[in-house]
């Protein structure tokens, strides 16, 4: 999935080398920081153009994006772009030719939201009622076939036809949805729609786009959806939530106690010390504890034969065991794996209460070269999930 996205996002890029439209749109799409000293001057040319007869519907609907990317635009850029948006709703696009160049979805997409940027709720229904004629004009000619370009036309209409401080809600049941709420054009709705993102994750496993344009808007989307993936719910933490915390730790570690001086006069210079087994657990505990309150620590489990054995961390809500390691410098991957393997098959005997085992190991050597390998060994054991790796701070010497 990793190089599948590098390969969608090298397709999205190459917007980025077309027009300032395709440009635009882009950085608006996919919430990539276009610097002022970069807007602006291409504000101004279209700024120029709008204000000549060879204006198009294209350089209103960039500026449109641009106001939307970057609100310190002049006050002359949002007078530029009102301009060319009443230029844009006087025309009718009496023949099929004229139709087709005035019904471009990704430009009505730019006007849109250029409008919802200078907030001018007279041209905002001006807009509506004119693109809602358009589009009842060009329904009949409109592919059967469902793609991006209909999904970004239904969006216009669905959100032109409420007034511009209206609240459109929707679930993210497409790409365009999804990036309507992304773009804070749209609210999400409660609802959920998995059968799209396995679509839309199939999609971009086949790296197949017949417009860049697609790339970006199914780029988006995913990161919309992976990024709603990773909030923990504080009510009711799912499996995939304990992994993601723990998988956080190291950004935590950012502010640990290591001083060298103490830090205010009654004090004396603290090392908080991660030095053994026992040290890496109670900071678990102090990490999980809040967020999962039936975590319990040094479980006892049910005999095999004559060996008894305890359990690090258990969550039973969760049905999880979070065995806990350190891996000292001296000691081998080979016998991490070997350890973990032995524990997973004491704690999940037959009648276990337990059904998943998560190891997280404080690695003492900052072997990071390994963890790749190390995770990958982990995880093809059987009931293992979500194997974390935490290497020791580089201050912690």
């Amino acid at each position: 999935m990793h190089e599948a996205l590098k390969a969608v996002a090298g397709q999205a890029q190459t917007l980025t080398g077309a027009g300032p439209l395709a440009v635009a749109f882009y950085h608006w799409v996919l919430a990539e920081e276009l610097p002022s000293e970069q807007s602006a001057p291409v504000a101004r040319e279209l700024c120029a153009e709008i204000a000549s007869g060879g204006r198009s519907i294209h350089a209103v609907a960039a500026l449109g994006f641009l106001l939307s990317i970057d609100p310190t635009l002049s006050d002359a850029c949002r007078d530029s772009f009102a301009q060319g948006v009443d230029w844009l709703t006087g025309r009718s696009g009496g023949s099929q030719t004229a139709m087709a160049s005035l019904m471009q979805p990704l430009a009505h997409t730019g006007v849109l939201v250029g409008l919802v940027a200078i907030d001018d709720d007279k041209r905002w229904q001006k807009f509506g009622t004119w693109f809602a004629l358009l589009l009842a004009k060009l329904q009949p000619l409109l592919s059967a076939e469902v793609g991006w370009r209909q999904e970004l036309l239904c969006m216009i209409k669905m959100r032109s036809e409420l007034g511009l401080r209206d609240e459109l809600q929707l679930a993210p049941a497409s790409a365009c949805a999804a990036i309507y709420v992304a773009r804070g054009l749209a609210r999400s709705s409660p609802a959920t729609d998995n059968d799209f993102a396995s679509q839309l994750l199939s999609r971009m496993k086949l790296v197949v786009y017949d417009d860049p344009e697609q790339a970006a808007l199914d780029l988006a989307a995913f990161r919309f959806l992976a990024q709603g993936a990773s909030q923990i719910d504080l009510r009711a933490p799912s499996l995939e939530d304990v992994g993601f915390l723990l998988r956080r730790l190291p950004s935590g570690l950012r502010r640990w106690t290591w001083e060298d001086q103490k830090k205010t006069p009654n004090s004396t210079a603290q090392k908080w010390a991660v030095e053994n087994e026992y040290h890496f657990q109670n900071l678990l505990c102090a990490v999980l504890a809040p967020v999962l309150p039936d975590l319990r620590d040094e479980e006892w489990l049910a005999s095999v034969g004559q060996k008894k054995p305890r359990a690090d961390l258990v969550i039973p809500s969760l049905h999880l065991v979070i065995e806990v390691k350190y891996w000292r410098e001296k000691s081998t991957p080979q016998d991490l794996i070997s350890q973990i393997g032995e524990d997973v098959s004491l704690y999940l005997k037959r009648g276990s209460p337990y059904r998943k085992v998560l190891p997280i190991i404080w690695d003492q050597g900052r072997r990071t070269e390994q963890y790749d390998l190390l995770v990958a060994g982990l995880s093809e054991i059987r009931d293992v999930v979500s194997p974390v790796v935490i290497s020791q701070p580089a201050f912690m010497v």
